[in-house]
């Protein structure tokens, strides 16, 4: 069987497709509030809930990995720090320009000037492109069935950083090429993780919650780059993986579940990233979407519903899905492409610099 590592051959992988139907299933899962709102049932949302966990733990378990390697690459820790910042806040700050000067005068239920000297206008720049993204603006989608909401889907992102941090940490100490001393920080990580999650009351604090779950998926990343030579993928391996948490996830409780779900989750990952190749790697040609996929598909439903409304989630999420990817394909083009351009260029120009 090939290792992880045996398959890592530059930029030949699925992960920028995976990524993308991860992002479609988060703008599906959304028209269901959208389109929807208080009438959602129960256990719709439910089902719809955990799976969408599931992509959400796919984007943090591909992030572990990626953002590892990357760190190993990065010659300083500035260096590191500026690219994290270069793929995430460019594209927040144009939406968040575009959202609130745009967007915001257009669908508003109030006048203009009531508008423009709301303070709640001139903040909701800089607080969402500081990753604060839960902004009203005056009068916008009041009246939706799921009011205020301009962009809830970026919430995530304020976690992901977080997680940047954490793998700092663990690249500074040297632990992302130290195995042995990586296997203790696990033990640590599953200590902590067991205490938190069975002996304390933490987990019902939502903030808390979010970063234990998500913290934990984009480890079990990382863990996974670290021994990427000895992880073998095959099938069956991930087959059997499924079927176990499947059966975890039905007979046992959440909590104990969680973890054998998020490995699963990971082993899958890797195994639809690396292994089926083919036709399949000509997307990576294409460009990464999916990051503007999701953040701009909310406020296109919203948009949406405001406008036509009486959508089925189906019927909504089928008219929203081309037009977030129309914004998606522009954002890359035009936005973060070239803001990840910037980092080389900063570099040669720091060298070029008299001493």
């Amino acid at each position: 069987m090939s290792s992880i590592s045996s398959l890592m051959d530059g930029r030949n992988n699925n992960f920028n497709l995976l990524r993308l139907l991860a992002a479609f299933f988060i703008a599906y899962y959304h028209c269901y509030f959208m389109a929807l709102g208080p009438q959602m049932d129960e256990k719709v949302y439910v089902g719809l809930y955990e799976l969408s966990q599931i992509a959400l733990n796919f984007f943090f378990i591909t992030s572990g990995f990626l953002i590892a390697l990357s760190f190993t690459r990065r010659s300083s820790l500035l260096s590191y720090f500026v690219a994290r910042v270069l793929r995430l806040i460019p594209g927040i700050f144009v939406l968040s320009l575009l959202i609130c000067f745009v967007m915001g005068p257009l669908v508003t239920g109030v006048s203009l000037g009531s508008y423009f000297s709301s303070l709640d206008t001139w903040v909701y720049v800089p607080l969402t492109t500081a990753l604060q993204p839960d902004r009203t603006l005056p009068g916008v989608f009041t009246n939706n069935l799921n009011p205020n909401e301009i962009d809830a889907a970026l919430w995530t992102l304020r976690y992901e950083m977080i997680c940047y941090v954490g793998l700092a940490a663990l690249g500074m100490l040297g632990l992302l090429t130290d195995r042995v001393k990586f296997g203790f920080v696990t033990l640590g990580v599953l200590l902590a993780f067991l205490c938190i999650t069975f002996f304390t009351n933490l987990r019902d604090i939502a903030a808390i919650n979010h970063l234990v779950h998500f913290g934990l998926s984009f480890y079990m990343g990382t863990l996974a780059f670290v021994y990427k030579d000895k992880i073998p993928l095959h099938w069956l391996i991930a087959v059997v993986l499924s079927v176990l948490a499947l059966l975890m996830y039905i007979y046992l409780p959440r909590s104990i579940a969680e973890p054998f779900i998020i490995l699963a989750t990971a082993y899958v990952v890797f195994w639809l990233a690396y292994v089926p190749r083919g036709f399949l790697l000509e997307f990576n040609k294409l460009g990464d979407y999916s990051y503007g996929v999701y953040i701009y598909h909310y406020p296109i439903e919203q948009l949406l519903m405001q406008y036509v409304g009486g959508f089925t989630p189906l019927t909504l999420f089928l008219i929203a899905l081309p037009l977030s990817l129309i914004c998606a394909v522009i954002s890359w083009t035009l936005v973060e492409k070239p803001s990840l351009a910037l980092l080389p260029r900063m570099k040669r120009a720091a060298v070029a610099q008299p001493s």
